[in-house]
């Protein structure tokens, strides 16, 4: 079976410290083949980047120091095959000067709805969220992304259910760091599968202007171009 990948670009939904265009997005997780392999799509891929200031003293920040844990949201996943997925474990690609703290969760947008802040700090991440759906959010490993049976992405009551990853990051020096991309292991039936997304993540410390990230966004750049 070919791949048929998925874009869903979303709002920008980042509040103040985060610079450059960063895209909410979805990943297919479909089953097919006798086999059971998967076909997993990526959607948008080495071009969405976001960096968080921290330390960050604005009241509404919730990233005082410079290495306070900063939430990050910025990928979907929906489930279109007859079987459940499992997600296993997730980690930074091409990690520099971050630390991926063991709190990962999946927080479920029922019908497309009520997503979370893309990126903001840590304590902050609930706000924005389904009341009902933070209280069911589920931890990494463990997590459970159910069969889906309809194809609208557009939310409402008749839009599929999808899944936020979200990941507790943060910086292990006052320079700040950066990673290329997320990479989550999941299972399906028996067979494991990997998907790799290319976002890029950053943290840096405070300029004049918001984050100084520019070195963090080209060495993003860099090792794109050789991914």
């Amino acid at each position: 079976m070919n791949e048929t990948p998925h874009v869903k670009p979303m709002a920008l939904m980042i509040r103040h410290s985060v610079v450059a265009t960063l895209a909410a997005t979805a990943l297919l997780l479909s089953g097919c083949s006798a086999a059971g392999q998967p076909v997993a799509s990526a959607n948008v891929q080495k071009g969405e980047k976001g960096c968080e200031e921290a330390p960050n003293t604005a009241s509404s920040a919730g990233i005082p120091a410079w290495n306070s844990q900063t939430g990050w949201a910025i990928n979907m996943f929906y489930n279109t095959s007859a079987s459940p997925v499992d997600l296993e474990s997730v980690s930074l690609i091409d990690s520099h000067g971050l630390i991926l703290h063991k709190n990962a969760f999946v927080y479920e947008m029922r019908h497309s709805e009520d997503p979370l802040i893309l990126a903001d700090g840590w304590g902050k991440m609930s706000q924005g969220a389904n009341p009902a759906m933070w209280a069911r959010r589920q931890s990494v490993p463990g997590a459970v992304i159910l069969p889906e049976g309809s194809t609208i992405g557009t939310p409402g009551p008749n839009a599929r259910d999808e899944y936020q990853v979200v990941l507790d990051i943060s910086a292990k020096t006052p320079a700040g760091g950066y990673a290329i991309g997320l990479q989550v292991t999941y299972r399906q039936g028996n067979a494991q599968n990997t998907i790799r997304t290319y976002q890029g993540i950053a943290i840096g410390p405070p300029g004049p202007d918001g984050p100084k990230c520019q070195a963090q966004e080209n060495a993003i750049n860099a090792a794109w171009s050789h991914v």
